[in-house]
């Protein structure tokens, strides 16, 4: 017999709290995280790990922290469903929770697509001029400091079509290098900082998030000397194999000279203790936030664990009910790809000033792809003793109350 499952979306929805409330509910807690720390080891190294918080009036809640180990190459989205397919057998998931997790993929998927996407009039196509080198295959500093210079050689390799471009280049000190971010991730359209401990989104222009619209990178670096094909620098902030773009020098006259008046600033940055972290080349780690945790390949270990919960407390997948309208936090901080999920499906949702993100992508991809039918809040039992909060890894506000996820199982 098949159990019916009633989601509150009265605090937005995302993927790490439905997991957490499908804890709740009474999967058990170590198996949904050995399954999904076991599809992430295939992918890359994972910490997932659950602890019970208590909500205003004592009502228990699972939080789920899912905290990369490691920074790795994002999967690319036109492989996961292979991916995923793969994972939800190893887990010996069935057909119908199967499909579920497919289709939220999909769905997400689409919607990533759709938002990064850019028609033929609004792009350019730019001539690659040379191939930055470094000791950096998979980890590259933030800001490299001369100490630096140990960890091996740097030089820029440049095509020989471009070799005279290079001629009196020497005659500078330092030049900046414009490069082509082959390795970031999706580009995101705001970002919300993984060290901050709030929830406010920047605009990815205000930001030096390599996840950008346009990838591009610019880096102020010393020059040694040139010899033939290679300019050869001090550290570079690059992966070994980096598209260059475009070689400038820097000329001290124009570009470092300042009055009082023009100083510059840190803007929304000034006083950050992670500022200072970059700024003395300090190795430290991004972990968590929607630019780490939206990583296809976590996405995949998270949609198996739910696609197991699921099936675990034996859930009718095309019978779900859903409160609405879905509650989606302040209006302006939600990603392009939750918008376009929530417009394409019909999904009734309001926003309001007292939050920030409450629904994410993969969030509202769940819904889409359980297509609930929706009753009115109201409807929903408050004071049941069975409703489950699911708490996910971020903190709204520093209020734990605040985002907690309610499901109830009815049998």
């Amino acid at each position: 017999m098949k159990n019916i499952l009633r989601i509150d979306t009265k605090a937005g929805i995302s993927a790490d709290r439905f997991a957490a409330a499908l804890i709740g509910l009474g999967v058990p807690e170590q198996d949904m995280v050995q399954v999904i720390k076991y599809t992430a080891e295939n992918l890359g190294m994972l910490d997932a790990h659950t602890h019970l918080e208590f909500l205003p009036n004592e009502v228990p809640a699972h939080r789920l922290h899912l905290t990369p180990l490691e920074e790795q190459e994002a999967l690319p989205w036109n492989e996961t469903p292979a991916v995923l397919e793969m994972a939800l057998s190893r887990a010996k998931v069935e057909e119908t929770y199967a499909h579920f997790a497919q289709r939220t993929l999909s769905i997400l998927r689409a919607a990533k697509v759709q938002t990064s996407s850019l028609s033929p009039e609004q792009t350019v196509h730019l001539p690659i001029i040379g191939s930055a080198h470094t000791p950096y295959k998979h980890k590259a500093p933030y800001q490299p400091q001369p100490e630096n210079l140990n960890d091996g050689e740097f030089y820029i390799q440049i095509s020989s079509q471009y070799a005279a471009a290079t001629q009196g280049l020497n005659t500078f000190s330092h030049i900046f290098v414009l490069s082509y971010l082959n390795q970031s991730l999706e580009p995101e359209i705001t970002v919300r900082p993984p060290w901050k401990d709030d929830d406010k989104r920047y605009g990815a222009f205000a930001t030096r998030s390599p996840n950008r619209p346009c990838p591009i990178g610019l880096t102020r670096v010393r020059l040694h000397h040139v010899e033939g094909e290679r300019i050869y620098t001090g550290p570079l902030d690059l992966f070994d194999g980096t598209p260059i773009l475009d070689i400038k020098p820097f000329i001290q006259t124009l570009d470092g000279k300042a009055n009082e008046e023009d100083t510059g600033n840190d803007g929304w940055l000034e006083g950050s203790d992670h500022l200072e972290l970059h700024r003395l080349g300090i190795p430290h780690a991004h972990p968590g936030g929607s630019g780490s945790l939206d990583q296809p390949q976590i996405m995949i270990a998270l949609l198996t664990g739910i696609a197991y919960g699921l099936q675990h407390l034996k859930v009718a997948i095309d019978s779900i009910i859903c409160t609405y309208p879905v509650n989606t936090g302040t209006g302006n901080v939600l990603e392009s790809a939750t918008q376009v999920i929530l417009e394409q499906y019909k999904i009734p949702n309001q926003s309001e000033s007292v939050s920030g993100e409450l629904v994410t992508p993969d969030g509202a991809a769940i819904l889409a792809a359980l297509s609930p039918t929706f009753i009115k809040a109201e409807a929903m039992p408050s004071e049941d003793k069975n409703i489950a909060y699911g708490l996910g890894g971020q903190y709204f506000n520093n209020s734990p109350a605040l985002g907690a996820l309610p499901m109830l199982l009815v049998e």
